[in-house]
This record gives structure tokens, C-alpha cells and sequence, in this order.
């Protein structure tokens, strides 16, 4: 998985997605096209750390359960 601190196209995030096994909905390929980023968060709901943070909405979801918070 992608470093939570390197800046990636959305092209990588795309892949690094596909990777993970996480289907991007319609809103999240949205926030990738503004820009979003993988980090290392612990997922309340799970304890996932891969997650990817929207700083458009200030959002995250988690990869593998799908928990926004």
C-alpha cells in the first residue's frame, strides 16, 4: 500500500484502490479527481489503516469495512 505521505496522481490511488480490494463510488472518484490522500488512520470501526481522507469534505473512509467518519 501507498505511503500516507506521498502525494499521488489519481491514477495511483485508483490502482493502489484496486489493490486493496476497494471499489471507489462515484463521490470518491470525485474527491480523488480534487485530490485526496491514503493515510495511516486506525479505522474506529475496524482498526483498518488504510484509509483515504478527502480534504475536500474532510472525510474519511476506510478501505475494508467502508466507515466514513
Amino acid at each position: 500500500m501507498a505511503d500516507g505521505n506521498k502525494e499521488m496522481t489519481p491514477a495511483q490511488i485508483l490502482e493502489a484502490a484496486k489493490e486493496e480490494g476497494y471499489e471507489l463510488s462515484d463521490e470518491e472518484l470525485e474527491s480523488v479527481v480534487g485530490g485526496g490522500e491514503w493515510r495511516n488512520e486506525c479505522c474506529p470501526g475496524c482498526g483498518h489503516t488504510g484509509t483515504l481522507y478527502c480534504p475536500g469534505t474532510g472525510v474519511s473512509k476506510c478501505g475494508k469495512c467502508g466507515l466514513t467518519w
